[in-house]
């Protein structure tokens, strides 16, 4: 299978990885005989990401709110529920209306805080209301809001199956 070669210009100062320029004239790596084509190469790599065990100080977390923000998060967990200081906060965010999805992951500075905060797995969530929602005028508002429960639970390697904990075979 013979590609065809690069129409765009080689710079004078580019080095072919595979040949070290040592055929003439200048070429792309794309476009060198000496270059080894590997299909299927990359997709190993890809199999391989997360291989190794994630910190033991970052926590999954679903069941919140769809307008929480990592302000609101971050101060829950550190403030209101005491569980330490938490170091990055990452939402799962829908992405046409950028909110929340109810989940996120959240890292903190200790193997302790973590803990604390596994410990609330299962609770009711008691998330501070927003100010503006107060003031807004919707359909909802005679509706009392659903109780949100929360669950926190420790990040598992990717190659590890849901239902057993147990590791994947390739």
């Amino acid at each position: 299978l013979k590609k065809k070669k690069r129409s765009k210009a080689v710079p004078s100062d580019y080095t072919c990885m595979a040949c070290k320029n040592k055929h003439a004239p200048l070429h792309w790596i794309y476009d060198c005989p000496d270059k080894v084509y590997k299909p299927g190469t990359n997709q190993v790599k890809k199999r391989k990401r997360g291989i190794h065990d994630p910190s033991s100080q970052k926590v999954f977390v679903s069941g919140l709110p769809f307008d929480a923000n990592n302000k609101d998060v971050t101060a829950y967990f550190e403030k209101q529920m005491k569980c330490g200081t938490v170091v990055d906060c990452k939402l799962l965010l829908f992405e046409d209306t950028k909110r929340c999805k109810g989940t996120g992951f959240v890292t903190f500075d200790s193997d302790e805080g973590a803990k604390k905060a596994m410990a609330l797995n299962g609770t009711v969530l008691d998330f501070p209301k927003k100010k503006d929602e107060d003031k807004k005028k919707d359909k909802g508002a005679g509706k009392p809001q659903k109780e949100l429960t929360l669950f926190v639970k420790k990040v598992l390697n990717r190659t590890m199956t849901k239902a057993t904990g147990k590791k994947l075979h390739h």
